[in-house]
């Protein structure tokens, strides 16, 4: 049996380092930006425990993120597991390096409540698919 102590704000800038779980990631750090993720494959995960979106809700999801590929690499953000609610899918933005960065922002289904959130990297190139640095949600 597992109690949580608190639930995570997603409204506040949370860095991708904040994980329950993940597969498939690896962390690395740069002077600038500090310690960020990097995913390693097609299908590399994090989960994010006890999130709580609250009775007002999210209808947007930011991230700072970038891909070295030209192939098409995307992160689906879900609800409640690897296959769970689709919240909306981000092209990763060309960005030329792990130190070179875009703010992504899209619109999602608005969600309420408490839910574990899942980040799902899926791309063709077979090794380090995308950098991740933070991300937050907003109403």
């Amino acid at each position: 049996i597992k109690k949580r102590i608190a639930t995570l704000n997603p409204y506040a800038k949370n860095e991708a380092e904040t994980i329950a779980w993940s597969e498939g990631f690896k962390a690395s750090q740069d002077e600038n930006v500090g310690v960020f993720l990097t995913a390693k494959k097609s299908g590399a995960y994090i989960k994010v425990q006890d999130v709580d979106f609250r009775q007002k809700g999210a209808s947007k999801f930011t991230a700072r993120l970038g891909t070295t590929h030209n192939a098409p690499v995307s992160m689906e953000v879900r609800l409640d597991g690897a296959d769970g609610q689709l919240l909306g899918s981000i092209k990763i933005p060309r960005t030329g390096g792990s130190n070179r960065w875009d703010l992504v922002t899209i619109d999602i289904p608005k969600v309420t409540g408490v839910h574990d959130l899942y980040f799902v990297v899926k791309g063709e190139p077979s090794s380090h698919l995308m950098y991740f640095d933070y991300w937050m949600f907003s109403e």
